[in-house]
């Protein structure tokens, strides 16, 4: 079990191991879904269209702003690999709202179709169905659940997600999904008592998600489109969350009381950064900080460091503290090289690996 409050920051990256969308690779299928062509404005399509299912959110509802949304559609297709992501392209267009409708739409659409075709889609055929381990065997999610599962015993279940909390920048359930499955298999408690316990763990989706899995199935219903342009008020903009003051309060909370931070899949984008520590959360106490940063270079994981060095001090780092020690001098102490030895970013060890790597500094 995790032995103090610890905050995981989960980014794309962590969903690599679970064949879901990593860096480019959602905004490679939102380019391909909004291609479209229209026969005429008044919401008949032409065979050929690629996503029929995002198209006719739009135009078989025969909005007045067919040519608007159609334009938006176009732009998005054209632009967006342009873009560092579907977020930073939004960001750049929030001023179109045509822009902004389809681009949410469309990220809905995607994550809805990755999370079918992700090592953790259970097939609603059966209502016995569940997680097939052996896909997801060497996976992060299963190695933090065999740090979670010690020390906690079936009688206390229902407390087994009070020390872990969750700021997940992704739009999917694959969280959510996976941890009602995985305590129904763990504990052999009924998916609905799972499913309860999960509910009330801290996750926090600072740009929301596809929505609650009693209300949209993990993987999109299997027969039936979806109205992806009502899904797509579920998740927001940068700029729509930082106007959003509850998240942001709940972010900074979680913050300040974890004891131990741990970034999985994390890009440490600078809007994300800004967003997490608007308000430049200082702790009060030393928190250690485990880290992956796959593929960055030496220098880039530096930039890092320094910037969660700054965030994060340790005790004494301040240069102005008044030395109150044992000679009790009054007199500002000295600088001190410090090493940072609470923080470790690992820019060779992909989520997994860190679990394996760090795992009794992680359990604490």
């Amino acid at each position: 079990m995790f032995n103090r409050k610890t905050l995981f920051i989960v980014g794309a990256g962590a969903g690599a191991d679970v064949n879901m969308p990593v860096g480019r690779g959602l905004a490679l299928d939102i380019a391909k879904r909004t291609k479209v062509s229209i026969a005429h404005f008044g919401g008949r399509l032409e065979k050929g269209t690629y996503d029929e299912d995002l198209a006719l959110s739009f135009f078989e509802k025969g909005l007045r702003k067919d040519q608007a949304y159609f334009d938006a559609f176009e732009l998005i297709r054209k632009g967006i690999l342009l873009s560092n992501s579907i977020d930073d392209f939004l960001n750049i267009h929030e001023g179109s709202p045509e822009v902004v409708a389809v681009g949410k739409s469309a990220i809905i659409r995607s994550i809805l179709n990755a999370e079918r075709e992700s090592y953790l889609f259970v097939s609603p055929s059966n209502a016995n169905n569940t997680l097939d381990l052996d896909r997801i065997v060497g996976s992060w999610f299963v190695k933090f659940m065999q740090v979670l599962g010690p020390g906690r015993k079936a009688p206390d279940v229902e407390r087994v997600l009070d020390d872990v909390s969750f700021i997940n920048f992704n739009y999917d359930r694959c969280l959510e999904h996976f941890f009602m499955h995985a305590l129904h298999l763990l504990y052999g408690i009924p998916k609905q008592q799972a499913t309860a316990i999960v509910r009330g763990a801290s996750i926090i989706h600072p740009y929301g998600w596809v929505g609650p899995l009693d209300k949209v199935p993990f993987g999109g219903n299997q027969h039936g489109r979806h109205d992806y342009l009502d899904l797509s008020t579920r998740i927001k903009t940068y700029t729509e969350q930082v106007e959003e003051e509850a998240t942001v309060s709940s972010m900074e909370k979680a913050i300040r009381n974890t004891e131990c931070v741990v970034f999985l899949g994390f890009a440490y984008h600078k809007q994300n950064m800004k967003l997490l520590f608007r308000n430049h959360v200082v702790p009060k106490v030393e928190k250690p900080i485990f880290a992956t940063a796959l593929g960055m270079s030496d220098a880039d994981k530096g930039e890092v460091e320094s910037n969660l060095q700054d965030l994060f001090p340790e005790p004494g780092d301040d240069d102005d503290d008044v030395d109150t020690g044992i000679f009790g001098s009054g007199l500002r102490s000295p600088p001190v090289l410090k090493l940072h030895q609470h923080i470790h970013i690992e820019n060779k060890l992909n989520c997994a690996q860190l679990f394996d790597y760090y795992a009794k500094s992680l359990a604490g």
